[in-house]
């Protein structure tokens, strides 16, 4: 290879590189306008290329593209950098393209409306259960030393109780939303089991111990008295629950 050839080769090398950062310069240059920091711009750049070369859908990548800048511009006013928000363009882009399973979530109602909500459902459900017992078999119902949790006073107690706890469980278990990615993500499997657990425990605990409540506090009502609460609860719980909306109870719609 003579020296000229050489020459022309390595000028061909030059021009190459000074046209691919021309290229470059420009590609990084389409975030530009956007409100970021240069160094946000250069994440955006980043991760755009890697969202190509991992093989993003092209109707879905203009969301994210979006859904990213503003998150990162909103993130500059507290100094927040892509880095802290979403670690290195190639993980981030993963993130986007392989959401972590079971994340979906929504708001759930406060804990005072799924109180109230269970409350009534259970305070139906007990009151029609004791009031067709007593129709179906009212030997059997009336045959009682003591009536337990057959007794008005025990029937409030346990429906309190039951509602708040099963409020406790959704408000427990329900799913939170990370503040950085705006995903849901599901808390530890042993964690929403010992929640779940507790509220149980606590509640059936309440339960038998109603059981053991003097007749002369936890009287017996008449079979018509149980069949009228329990409808009325029913009624009244499903009035509530579609004036207040309510989200996420033990026997309301979960959400979308």
């Amino acid at each position: 290879m003579t020296e000229d050839t050489k020459k022309l080769n390595a000028d061909a090398v030059a021009r190459q590189k000074e046209h691919l950062k021309t290229v470059s310069r420009q590609e990084a240059g389409q975030f530009a306008g956007a409100g970021l920091t240069r160094k946000n711009e250069e994440f955006m750049y980043q991760l755009n290329k890697q969202l190509d070369a991992q093989g993003v859908k092209a109707d879905k990548k203009p969301e994210m593209i979006e859904r990213t800048i503003n998150e990162l511009k909103n993130a500059q006013k507290t100094g927040k950098t892509a880095k802290q928000l979403y670690g290195t363009p190639m993980k981030y882009a993963h993130d986007l393209l392989h959401p972590q399973k079971g994340t979906t979530g929504h708001e759930l109602s406060s804990f005072g409306l799924l109180f109230v909500d269970n409350s009534l459902m259970f305070m139906a459900i007990f009151a029609l259960m004791y009031g067709l017992l007593a129709f179906f078999s009212p030997d059997a119902f009336a045959d009682q030393k003591r009536v337990g949790t057959s007794g008005i006073t025990a029937m409030i107690i346990i429906a309190l109780t039951g509602g708040a706890a099963f409020a406790y469980m959704a408000k427990a278990t329900q799913p939170v939303k990370n503040k950085k990615t705006g995903r849901w993500v599901r808390k530890p499997l042993g964690k929403r089991f010992l929640y779940i657990a507790l509220a149980f425990v606590v509640w059936l605990g309440i339960y038998f111990l109603c059981s053991f409540l003097p007749n002369v506090i936890n009287p017996q009502m008449n079979k018509w008295a149980y069949v009228i609460i329990g409808v009325a609860a029913f009624g009244g719980d499903l009035y509530f629950r579609r004036v207040f909306n309510v989200v996420g109870s033990a026997f309301a719609r979960q959400g979308k």
